[in-house]
């Protein structure tokens, strides 16, 4: 027992001394050194609370150069400090030898930040961003790092990474360092990461990500013309025709423009999809089974690509043609569970409302009781015409439209007043089970 003690004791002290030893020398190698760092340290931070860069500067480049480990802090004000100064010389072309040695020094400090405390995907974040927004000259290097930041990151990249990382490429692509076939096949995964952050994080953040998003798609919409992605595509793929990852990035960006109307869509989506059944790949077979008007088979595809696709950013998109297709085979009860699951998924969905109004508008003539029955029908579709506007004002000018058109269908005055009932009176539509509002067209 009293060797199990000391065999404790004896190791505390060594993890003691470890941690003695490298809170220490963190501030230098010698006591000379650390008092010098200490005092530089303190010294710096002094000026820069007080807002003085000038008188600084020479303290932090003094801490910088004597005790490099000693704080994260210390990278992040020199950040500031030499990109304060860049901000004052960008613009003037007779400093370009200044602005580009003290470029140099913002590119050290970022690297030395990486080599005492880590975080390489985030810090070179930082680092490709400044290198571009002070000289876009060298967009292929920072389209490097960009794309190491976000191999390491994943879906995680921020949203300066992913934005970036396409508009240097793009930058590559106007001087011939890079093909629009590139810009083609990297826009879905760029893409991916930022609907994925938009759809997990708070509204504050991911204002960030929509926000690079609309900047990836300006870039995109300069290059993406369906003949073009056709070509480009099709010439890539001939090359290596199982390349699945680039089959489903093609795939991708065919959906994304709607860029569907080709026998080369069709090939990508089945090859994608014999390799093993995605939802992008389902749906796009949905798509051509729409058009061949095999509506059987494409209620099945886009079914399939919602089973498949679970919570996945796109569950409202294939629930949409799903309830579509079911419409359009009669199936209206169908269309109003499929209609009643985008909901759920989404509240906010105005294509919902719409859906549900066109079902219960298309089968008024099934709720004829003699009475009023139809004509409930087409009060309840315009009560969901007019909640799809509410929820989402994109769909308003269509909502306002449908509404126009079935309210066409509403009853006489005269007809209410025979059945006992006057404008404003409720009515429950029993072929829906629903209730809703008396109205009258005249």
């Amino acid at each position: 027992m009293k060797n199990v003690i000391f065999s404790l004791m004896a190791a505390m002290l060594m993890v003691f001394s470890a941690n003695a030893q490298t809170d220490s020398t963190k501030y230098g190698n010698t006591p000379e050194e650390q008092k010098e760092c200490k005092e530089c340290i303190s010294l710096y931070r002094e000026y820069r609370d007080q807002n003085m860069q000038k008188d600084a500067l020479p303290y932090w480049r003094c801490a910088f150069r004597t005790c490099p480990q000693s704080a994260k802090t210390l990278y992040t004000d020199g950040a500031k400090f030499y990109g304060t100064i860049l901000d004052g010389i960008y613009e003037d072309s007779t400093k370009a030898d200044m602005r580009n040695a003290h470029l140099d020094t913002l590119m050290m400090i970022y690297d030395k930040r990486i080599e005492y405390f880590g975080e390489e995907g985030k810090v070179l974040t930082y680092k490709a961003n400044d290198l571009f927004n002070y000289d876009n000259m060298r967009a292929e290097e920072a389209n490097s790092m960009l794309k190491r930041s976000m191999e390491l990151e994943g879906m995680n990249s921020d949203a300066v990474a992913a934005s970036k990382y396409y508009q240097t490429l793009y930058e590559m692509y106007k001087v011939d360092k890079a093909t629009k076939s590139d810009l083609l096949v990297e826009y879905m995964p760029v893409l991916e990461i930022l609907d994925y952050n938009i759809a997990r994080l708070d509204s504050a953040e991911g204002v960030r990500y929509e926000k690079a998003k609309n900047n990836l798609d300006a870039f995109f919409i300069k290059i993406a013309e369906c003949d073009d992605i056709y070509r480009i595509l099709g010439e890539r793929l001939a090359e290596t025709p199982n390349d699945i990852d680039l089959n489903k990035k093609a795939l991708a960006v065919m959906n994304k423009r709607d860029c569907t109307d080709s026998d080369l869509y069709l090939q990508v989506a089945e090859r994608v999809y014999q390799d093993k059944p995605t939802p992008d790949a389902a749906y796009s077979i949905g798509i051509q089974k729409l058009k061949a008007k095999d509506y059987t088979q494409a209620l099945k595809y886009f079914e399939e690509a919602a089973d498949l696709c679970g919570d996945c950013i796109d569950l409202n998109k294939y629930y949409l043609r799903a309830g579509q297709t079911a419409s359009i085979l009669g199936q209206t009860s169908k269309v109003r569970s499929i209609a009643n699951k985008m909901i759920q998924n989404n509240p906010k969905s105005g294509d919902a409302y719409l859906l549900l109004g066109d079902a219960i508008a298309a089968a008024a003539k099934s709720c004829d009781d003699g009475k009023l029955g139809s004509y409930g029908a087409y009060w309840l579709a315009t009560d969901y015409f007019a909640k799809a506007k509410s929820a989402d004002r994109s769909v308003a000018d269509k909502a306002n439209q449908k509404i126009a058109s079935y309210s066409k269908q509403f009853p006489l005055k005269i007809d209410i007043f025979f059945n006992n009932l006057d404008n404003g009176d409720s009515y429950t539509v029993a072929c829906f089970g629903e209730t809703t509002t008396v109205r009258s067209r005249d």
